[in-house]
């Protein structure tokens, strides 16, 4: 009954509150298709390079994995980019370099030096001699330079306007740390649409090409990985820091979670927790990480059947000990910290935060695990829901059901001992019994006593009378006689 009340309080919380609306996805993709389309068009008119190697468009991220939660207000788009030699590993290519788990250094030598020889130089091929450094190895921030230049001068010949099904949108582009945004908004009189879309030039390599020390599944299903200009945090020299690139297994990781029942349910109500309970240094990546180990860990997909309520409970545990131990390990390489640069204060709080949510699971205390999976204003909207009503009202009875049992069994104990009593009683009454019975010898034979004195006395009289002494009479001395 305990999982049952969860189980129905996940489901409304995940209906109202996480899962994505259709209408909503339906409009956000179709506003960003026809806004990168018309975007798309001007970087290639102002640029050859761009027109001949941007080879796709990938959704990255949450949205790429099913896993996005409440509503389509940002995604993340991958723009594959080819660099125009072969990827080999060799001086004549491409050579990786794995000196920190989860990032890569890229060193292009003669396939690069070779480039201005080549008839296209001029017209296409010369943007990219800016892209390494006297090292030979290739600049994941003068990568992303290139392609926010190559936007933002797009947006201002658009005039930061464009048009779709005759509805008027505003176009801006920011930095927003390594990315950079592009935000798609509606005037202030038409109805309100808003969408972050972080746009990342990516490098695609293929198997059989795979980076040394990492976790390789084999599956000729996920043949694509690919290298993002997002730089590691924990590297202090800006110089460093610019060489590496972080590697990304996302086609890798979706196969992985392919096919397993209620794995993104109980994903994404993890994140909704994460976000109401305030603990943004847990990247979304971070939690679905949590989910590939558990994923390893359980090597069956009978698991992933299980109630939403068991899974939520056992994937909450395994956040608290991550935090508590301060360690998430990257599933592609252990030896690399996902959360080695948060602060040590800052996961204590995470970890009594998870603990609080923790209790209330144990407790099953339905009320209060909801208030933390909500925000207060969601929470406020919940309680006056029709499903919180029928909870508490059910919860009314169930109290009511419990006191009148706790009352009846009360009023049995009383009235019913148990048999360690009930062998006392027995033990008592037949005492009682052969007492009563005792006295009632006893009163008898003081009548028959009496009977005889008077008896006594009279012959005694005679006797004395007659000259007569009687002997000690027998029968008065076997009647005290028990």
């Amino acid at each position: 009954m305990a999982n049952k009340r969860q189980n129905d309080m996940y489901q409304e919380i995940f209906k109202e509150f996480i899962a994505l609306k259709d209408k909503d996805l339906k409009k956000s993709q179709e506003v960003f298709k026809s806004v990168f389309d018309q975007v798309k068009k001007k970087l290639e008119e102002q640029c050859n390079f761009f027109a001949k190697y941007a080879t796709q468009v990938l959704y990255a991220g949450s949205v790429y994995d099913g896993i996005k939660v409440s509503k389509l207000d940002e995604f993340d788009m991958n723009i594959v980019i080819r660099l125009p030699i072969n990827y080999d590993d060799s001086e004549d290519g491409i050579i990786l370099e794995n000196d920190l788990p989860g990032f890569v250094k890229l060193r292009i030598g003669r396939a690069f030096d070779n480039l201005d020889k080549q008839k296209e130089w001029e017209s296409c091929h010369k943007i990219t001699r800016d892209w390494r450094d006297n090292d030979k190895y290739l600049l994941q921030n003068k990568f992303r330079s290139w392609l926010h230049s190559l936007i933002q001068t797009a947006l201002n010949s658009m005039k930061h306007e464009v048009t779709v099904n005759d509805v008027k949108y505003i176009l801006s582009y920011k930095s927003s740390g390594p990315a950079y945004t592009l935000n798609i908004k509606s005037v202030p009189t038409d109805e309100p649409f808003n969408l972050d879309v972080d746009l990342v030039p990516v490098i695609r390599f293929m198997l059989p090409r795979w980076p040394k020390g990492y976790k390789n599944i084999n599956n000729d299903k996920a043949k694509e990985w690919f290298v993002v200009p997002k730089p590691n945090k924990n590297i202090e020299t800006s110089n460093l820091q610019n060489k590496c690139w972080r590697l990304s297994f996302q086609e890798q990781e979706k196969y992985i979670m392919r096919d397993l029942k209620q794995l993104k349910i109980t994903i994404r109500l993890v994140k909704k927790l994460r976000d109401a309970r305030g603990m943004k240094h847990i990247a979304s990546y971070y939690i679905k990480t949590l989910f590939l180990w558990k994923i390893q860990r359980t090597n069956h997909k009978k698991y992933w059947e299980s109630n939403v309520s068991t899974i939520f409970k056992d994937m909450i545990e395994e956040f608290y000990d991550a935090v508590n131990k301060k360690n998430i390990p990257y599933f592609w390489h252990e030896k690399n910290n996902l959360i080695g640069g948060v602060k040590e204060t800052v996961l204590r709080v995470y970890a009594d935060k998870l603990k609080e949510v923790l209790d209330s699971i144990n407790k099953n205390d339905v009320e209060k695990l909801s208030s933390y999976l909500l925000t207060k204003e969601e929470f406020d909207i919940f309680k006056n829901s029709e499903f919180f009503k029928k909870y508490q009202t059910a919860a009314v009875h169930r109290q009511m059901s419990m006191e009148s049992t706790s009352s009846y069994q009360s009023s049995q104990s009383r009235d019913v001992p148990d048999s360690s009593q009930s062998s006392n009683t027995d033990v008592i009454k037949d005492l009682m019994d052969k007492i009563s019975v005792l006295t009632k010898r006893v009163n008898s034979q003081e009548e028959r006593i009496k009977a005889l004195e008077m008896n006594k006395q009279k012959l005694s009289v005679n006797a004395a009378y007659n000259g007569f002494i009687p002997e000690k009479n027998s029968e008065v001395s076997d009647l005290l006689t028990f």
